[in-house]
């Protein structure tokens, strides 16, 4: 029996990963050179799986790293477990790794718990009264434990750490890393505007701190050739025109381009049909799975707001030229900017040359289908 050829809603690699061999070299050399790095763009163009590849890649050539995802950080104290468990994730002994650890950081001790299934969990608790010192101590072990090739550390949708005490947190990381001669930085993030804000802007702590590098997306004739390859796995020869009309409803972006092949191909196993004729089908119970998350989405804006994005749905782009927004009646222009500024930072909206534009596709789709008068 075979099993779906396609993955989404987690990294990927092997077979599941295509393409981004050119960015793949260029973060393994600045990692390898210890250089820091500023990748951005939107959510789900691969950022995640091509920088995960890349130290894994360099864990097997001998570089020691670590990766820590802000999503997950709440707190100081969350950050050093982090950091912590990353530096155990090595040891095949945890005790021999722990008793490592408290000699290097102070007020860190182990805990059980359970994770989120109820199962036994080890954990890692910090001393409340040490919290600074264990911080100061767990951020500069780059800097005090040298090794034979530099660390390749990478913090993943780092904007996120403006949710954490302001940009006091900002400033004590840069004070510390700045200066790390012995590692390299790599940072990521999903939201454009606050990650060009961080690290553009003369106030902000990490200004010009590396090399900013936006993901593009891939060439579309590769993703074509994936998606062909993949179906040819799961058992079925695909029509070209098929898989371009895929490409297009996905708008080329990695993680919907499979997301929509995993339910076309599941559709046609379990109808007996060959892909193409369950295509559209596909498309239809992709929109009526994300609806309740949709829905999500539109009951956080106003009914301004919610006008504007349809709007630019609609059209496919939103600006401020008077005749789009007479045809849509959305003035005063001051309103607009304040309902585009509301929707880019909801992460709905994205500014592309000018333009605004709806970032995911499906949701573009699933507007112009359900809230155009």
């Amino acid at each position: 029996m075979k099993s779906n050829p396609f993955k989404y809603g987690k990294t990927v690699d092997g077979p599941f990963f295509y393409g981004r061999e050119r960015e793949l070299e260029e973060i393994k050399l600045s990692m390898r050179s210890a250089l820091n790095l500023i990748i951005y763009s939107p959510r789900r163009m691969g950022k995640t799986s091509v920088v995960l590849k890349a130290l894994r890649e360099l864990e097997e050539e001998g570089y020691p790293t670590v990766y820590i995802d802000f999503f997950k950080v709440t707190s100081r104290e969350k950050f050093i477990e982090l950091y912590a468990r990353e530096l155990m994730r090595g040891e095949a002994d945890w005790k021999r790794g722990m008793k490592l650890l408290q000699g290097v950081i102070r007020g860190i001790r182990p805990v059980m718990g359970f994770d989120p299934g109820g199962s036994p969990e080890l954990r890692l608790t910090v001393d409340p009264q040490l919290a600074a010192a264990a911080f100061d101590d767990v951020i500069n072990i780059p800097a005090k434990q040298i090794r034979k090739k530099p660390w390749a550390i990478v913090f993943d949708e780092f904007q996120e750490i403006e949710k954490l005490n302001g940009n006091s947190f900002e400033k004590e990381l840069r004070a510390n890393l700045q200066h790390h001669q012995h590692a390299g930085y790599t940072f990521l993030g999903s939201q454009r505007h606050l990650m060009l804000n961080m690290f553009s802007r003369k106030e902000r702590a990490f200004y010009n701190f590396g090399k900013l590098f936006r993901l593009q997306k891939l060439p579309e004739e590769e993703s074509l050739q994936f998606i062909l390859e993949r179906f040819n796995a799961g058992g079925y020869t695909v029509p070209e025109a098929v898989a371009r009309e895929i490409v297009v409803q996905a708008r080329n972006i990695p993680y919907y381009v499979q997301y929509l092949c995993a339910e076309v191909w599941q559709l046609a196993r379990v109808s007996g049909k060959t892909p193409e004729a369950v295509a559209e089908e596909g498309l239809k119970q992709v929109l009526t799975n994300q609806a309740d998350y949709f829905f999500g989405m539109i009951s956080q804006l106003t009914a301004y707001q919610l006008q504007v994005l349809t709007s630019v749905a609609t059209e496919g782009s939103g600006s401020f030229a008077g005749e789009f927004l007479e045809r849509h009646r959305l003035y005063p222009a001051s309103s607009l900017q304040r309902a585009y500024k509301r929707l880019i930072d909801l992460s709905i909206l994205e500014k592309q040359e000018g333009k605004f534009v709806v970032e995911d596709p499906l949701f573009e789709m699933w507007v112009r289908e359900n809230l155009r008068g």
